[in-house]
């Protein structure tokens, strides 16, 4: 299926015959998918804004000063939370958007970011979560299941605010659900971190920096409305392959280490059909001998990821795709018999009060 706004994002060249139609088609479609901004720094980079009809100008010019105030955002608190935790003593990782904003990637430009995700190793998280909470961060009130599941069953702690910040807190120390399971070892990933532009901070090595965002897309999160996530992964492989002679052989090597060869597969399916991403020939022979349940996540997430038709509500099939791979991610965020009782109580939880009119 052809995607023209997605493929005008790697060629702006693209949208030199768009018809007003389709750029009111091509604007809609992808703010809804957080991805205008991209286009709108292709376009910039290739000197074509100047020829885009003047009412999607706007938006493009907008919605792309208002992805640079975000950018702006995560790095000045990245800058006050490195200070806070430079006594630490430990390891602090940037993951994800703000890693490829510290990186200076080429996918950081029109990236419109909402968090800032931090990793530091779970020995020195108690001693993290003291720091940012005396100088200011707070975590929101959670009953005593909640609670007990961030601190047991998460990869994560609550998530933090701060009066002064208007960016959200995701502080890490693991990269996936310690009870899934894939139990990723994160020794082996603090091992290979590497410094980036942003001081006192490390990012992972590039290898782990695409199974991240794999993992992620194809494991650990909510379904719909991810094609941003597979612009990312296109533009982390072509970036890190561009750089190395021996990512693609050390990429896979690293998948299998990690028990992460499926998400890997299904990141170099997607990216190569969607986006056309060069992936490397003996991966493609991996695609090419996929299995029952290679083909099954395929046809799943393929209904998935496709984005919903403008002003129509998404097809049966589509939404009962979505409602089998949620299922799916909730099953590896932890067993069954700790699971049920989770959902239940998330179903049960009593919901606030709405305010008085």
């Amino acid at each position: 299926m052809k995607r023209p706004w997605l493929q005008a994002i790697r060629e702006p060249e693209l949208t030199a015959d768009w018809t007003i139609g389709q750029w009111q088609e091509a604007v809609r479609q992808l703010r809804r998918l957080r991805l205008l901004a991209r286009l709108a720094e292709a376009l910039a980079a290739a000197d074509r804004l100047g020829g885009v009809p003047e009412p999607a100008a706007r938006l493009l010019l907008a919605e792309r000063q208002t992805s640079r105030y975000r950018r702006r955002v995560v790095s000045f608190a990245a800058t006050r939370i490195g200070r806070t935790l430079a006594e630490l003593g430990a390891p602090r990782l940037l993951l994800k958007g703000s890693a490829y904003l510290a990186q200076q990637l080429p996918i950081a430009a029109g990236r419109l970011p909402s968090d800032l995700d931090i990793l530091v190793p779970k020995d020195a998280l108690p001693r993290a979560q003291q720091m940012l909470l005396a100088e200011g961060w707070q975590e929101p009130d959670l009953d005593e299941h909640d609670r007990r599941y961030y601190l047991e069953w998460s990869h994560e702690v609550p998530p933090m605010q701060h009066p002064m910040h208007p960016v959200e807190l995701d502080l890490h120390h693991n990269v996936l659900p310690p009870l899934g399971p894939v139990a990723i070892d994160m020794a082996l990933l603090l091992r290979d971190c590497r410094a980036c532009d942003w001081s006192g901070w490390s990012v992972l090595a590039p290898v782990d920096q695409v199974l991240h965002s794999a993992a992620h897309l194809f494991f650990d999160s909510e379904p719909l409305e991810r094609v941003r996530d597979l612009v990312d992964l296109d533009g982390l492989m072509r970036h890190h392959a561009a750089r190395d002679d021996r990512f693609w052989a050390t990429l896979q090597q690293r998948a299998q280490t990690l028990g992460l060869m499926e998400p890997l597969l299904l990141a170099a399916h997607f990216c190569r059909a969607w986006l056309d991403t060069p992936i490397d020939a003996a991966l493609v022979q991996r695609l090419q001998r996929a299995g029952p349940r290679q083909r099954l996540l395929r046809a799943l997430f393929a209904a998935v990821l496709e984005p919903a038709a403008l002003d129509r509500p998404r097809p049966r099939g589509q939404r009962l795709a979505a409602a089998l791979i949620l299922w799916r991610y909730h099953l590896r965020r932890m067993p069954l018999h700790l699971l049920v009782p989770h959902l239940w109580h998330k179903l049960n939880k009593p919901r606030a009060d709405p305010s008085p009119q």
